[in-house]
């Protein structure tokens, strides 16, 4: 089994070291902070999951996501395939503490960002994907995170339910991403984003 730290969190691409688990660290970024980071926000439900090994023996798993709506983005695509470094392919076995998950099904809002190697994933690990799910006390839809341990199984229908006070509202985080992309980046440097690339991505979506 290997497991692997992601050194940059945000940048173009991602520089992998064989570091203990315990080192890995993410750096807390804001609602605004992750659709600036992103050159796509979406919402969508993951419609397959599979694993593959790239040519340095790392496992990705990957991610077919069929997209409902369109936030930030190209608004004529209507699927996108979503890498996540880590999994289980055939006995490689990489752990990225961290990492999203995902299952078939799974509703969701989704920040994207294309690496160096030309891979989509999620800015911020799990920091950049939201399930949607229904609250059974209100009835109304929230947005939630939840990242299971290592070698835990996931599945979206049976994570557990956020105390009552923490529960997001999905609409809520819906207005705050529609008011941040109609608003633009500020110009403010991201933790891990390179500036360069921050200027390119949303340069584009104000075009």
């Amino acid at each position: 089994m290997k497991k692997f730290f992601a050194a940059a969190i945000l940048g173009g691409c991602i520089t992998i070291a064989a570091l203990p688990a315990q080192a890995t660290s993410l750096v807390s970024l804001t609602t605004h902070q992750l659709v600036d980071a992103s050159s796509t926000v979406i919402r969508g439900v993951v419609t397959e999951v599979w694993t593959e090994e790239d040519a340095d023996g790392r496992v990705w798993t990957r991610v077919q996501i069929e997209v409902s709506h369109t936030y930030k983005g190209d608004p004529k695509t209507t699927a996108y395939i979503v890498d996540q470094m880590g999994g289980q392919f055939g006995g490689n076995i990489s752990e990225i503490p961290g990492a999203a998950r995902f299952s078939v099904g799974e509703d969701g809002l989704f920040f994207l960002e294309t690496l160096g190697n030309g891979r989509l994933t999620t800015v911020g690990f799990s920091q950049g994907k939201y399930t949607a799910r229904l609250d059974p006390y209100s009835q109304e839809l929230i947005a939630q995170r939840f990242v299971p341990a290592s070698r835990q199984a996931y599945d979206h229908r049976f994570i557990p339910l956020p105390k009552a006070g923490d529960r997001l509202p999905l609409a809520e985080l819906i207005a705050t991403i529609e008011a941040r992309v109609k608003q633009g980046w500020d110009g403010a440097p991201i933790p891990g984003a390179n500036m360069n690339r921050l200027q390119h991505i949303n340069s584009e979506v104000a075009r």
